[in-house]
């Protein structure tokens, strides 16, 4: 490890750590490869020194280290007010820590594409629906299947972006995080092509009869509405049917969604009141992932709530609002430490899920960000796969999940710095 100046860094060097906290500054994780001059001109900005580690640099940098290090002998120590206040993050001795931040890093910037481009053309969509304009086929295709595509080649990076809190109503948003983890679910239960694409296009226009309701309405979030508002915001659904239902290349099931995402399966739903399996399967799907959206991330929920404490909400739920079969198989489709989920660990650090496996839901990929002191640490992401035993409990693991503003955690936060999305 050598500690470089920034005015001396070049492209193919690694950065292990930077010479003061990571808050503040642009970088999503404590280490990563340097690629391009914006890059060095950051590091610039931000830091007089950073820690490069040789091995994972460029094999074709190895004579100019050892001409740096000539150079630097003898050299005297950093004036003391760039020594930063807080340390790096530094391991636990007893933990062996692997990083694999390449890979995420990739991972959230594949994902970020998809989720903004979905986002400017979805925007595109609804208001030509508002404006009575002639639907392109073409971009409402793209939307849904390029969703679909994010699902089967990045699941959990795709489903990490549908967990950014928006600071506003916003349609838009909810619609695509409702069809990113509906298409997660429809994969889970082992649809075919077929059956994604026309869950992708029910997921992302179930609620396009918004557009028919007054501003006014939609912006009181469903709260301190009067006995006449609410009526008109129960509408929505019919709205929505009628839209779809004059739109060309709009597959049927979609127009039944729209419709009936909002009955329940006790008969206490809306609009026509139906029970059971007289709602649509896909509609009964949809209901379960409107409910948890709204719940951990829309702004007009009355009230937020973890991901793990809304999928309890569900369970008890199910038979009752939601098909009992389908919330059992949301929760293991989710797993019990969802994506996005803020976690405590044994020893006390506090770290976000970034990432899980299929079966392997006790053990996901984290980015452990801030030590047991509440201290924020320069972001490492851990896969916990690493730390498995025999007895089957991982050296270092997840010991419960926390509310995230109880901590000071927000993901937007780690999510926009990296991703320039804006809030």
């Amino acid at each position: 490890m050598i500690k470089y100046e920034t005015t001396d860094v070049e492209i193919g060097m690694y950065v292990s750590a930077l010479d003061r906290p990571w808050v503040g500054t642009p970088f999503l994780f404590q280490s990563f490869l340097i690629k391009s001059e914006k890059q060095i001109q950051q590091l610039q900005k931000y830091c007089r020194t950073v820690d490069i580690d040789e091995e994972k640099s460029s094999p074709s940098l190895a004579n100019k280290f050892f001409i740096y290090k000539c150079r630097t002998v003898g050299a005297k120590p950093l004036e003391e007010s760039f020594v930063p206040s807080t340390q790096p993050r530094q391991a636990p001795a007893k933990f062996s820590l692997r990083l694999e931040d390449k890979e995420i890093e990739q991972n959230l910037n594949v994902a970020r594409q998809v989720y903004e481009s979905t986002t400017t053309s979805l925007h595109s969509v609804l208001n030509d629906f508002r404006l009575n304009k002639e639907i392109n086929p073409v971009e409402l295709k793209t939307c849904v299947h390029g969703v679909i595509d994010g699902v089967v080649h990045n699941p959990s990076a795709l489903a990490l972006f549908s967990n950014l809190k928006s600071r506003q109503q916003d349609t838009v948003r909810h619609s695509l995080n409702v069809c990113i983890l509906s298409l997660l679910f429809g994969r889970h239960l082992g649809l075919n092509e077929k059956q994604l694409s026309d869950l992708g296009y029910a997921a992302l226009l179930h609620d396009v009869g918004e557009i028919k309701v007054s501003q006014e309405i939609l912006d009181k979030h469903n709260r301190g509405l009067t006995p006449e508002e609410k009526k008109e915001m129960e509408k929505h659904s019919q709205y929505g049917a009628e839209i779809l239902l004059s739109t060309p290349d709009i597959p049927g099931i979609a127009i039944e969604v729209a419709r009936s995402h909002h009955e329940r399966v006790n008969g206490k739903g809306y609009p026509k009141g139906l029970k059971e399996t007289e709602i649509n399967y896909f509609a009964r799907l949809v209901s379960i992932v409107d409910v948890y959206e709204i719940v951990t991330n829309h702004p007009g929920a009355k009230v937020h709530v973890s991901c793990s404490d809304a999928l309890k909400s569900i369970y008890m739920m199910r038979g009752s609002f939601f098909d009992r079969e389908l919330v059992e198989e949301f929760i293991k489709c989710l797993g019990i430490y969802p994506v996005g989920s803020v976690v405590e660990l044994n020893n006390g650090e506090i770290a976000i899920v970034i990432s899980t496996k299929p079966g392997r839901h006790l053990l996901p990929t984290i980015m452990i960000v801030k030590n047991s002191q509440g201290v924020l640490y320069q972001p490492l992401v851990v896969n916990l796969e690493h730390f498995k035993e025999k007895e089957g409990l991982s050296k270092l693991h997840i010991t419960k999940v926390v509310d995230p503003n109880a901590v000071g955690i927000d993901l937007s936060d780690y999510m926009i710095r990296e991703s320039g999305m804006g809030r």
